[in-house]
């Protein structure tokens, strides 16, 4: 696959309809459709502090949030990666740009079993799914 990766830190509207497929893709969107449902589905990350998005030209290939209070605590949510570009780092890539926006944030992730060691190969320590990066003035 010959592609080049960019990364977007500016764009929290990110387009419905390349959301919901990358959702629906991985199994967290069903393929029931509801017009408003679908036609809102980017209200979370609109609303969220920090969102980071890949793109593999014009198509939206990757997406993360973040809910942060910028210097103490901030919450990892919803890393997202086309299963087709799943395995080249772009996840691990997002991750790292999260960091570095809050970089002495308190970090924390809720992972499901088999996400735990790609946190853990991000920096992330913990058990139970609940997974943490210490921060500056919070450990």
């Amino acid at each position: 696959m010959n592609m080049k990766i960019i990364y977007d830190d500016t764009q929290k509207d990110l387009p419905c309809d390349q959301l919901l497929h990358l959702f629906k893709e991985v199994g967290w969107a069903s393929g029931d459709s509801n017009p408003e449902h679908d036609a809102n589905f980017n209200i979370g990350h609109k609303n969220s502090t920090l969102v980071i998005s890949a793109w593999d030209g014009e198509r939206l290939v990757g997406s993360v949030r973040v809910l942060s209070d910028t210097v103490f605590r901030s919450y990892l949510l919803d890393l997202v990666v086309d299963p087709k570009y799943q395995n080249l780092g772009i996840g691990r890539e997002m991750v790292k740009r999260c960091i570095a926006h809050y970089p002495d944030s308190h970090w924390l992730v809720g992972a499901a079993d088999g996400a735990v060691g790609f946190y853990n190969k991000c920096g992330f320590t913990g058990s139970n799914g609940y997974l943490s990066i210490p921060g500056k003035y919070c450990s």
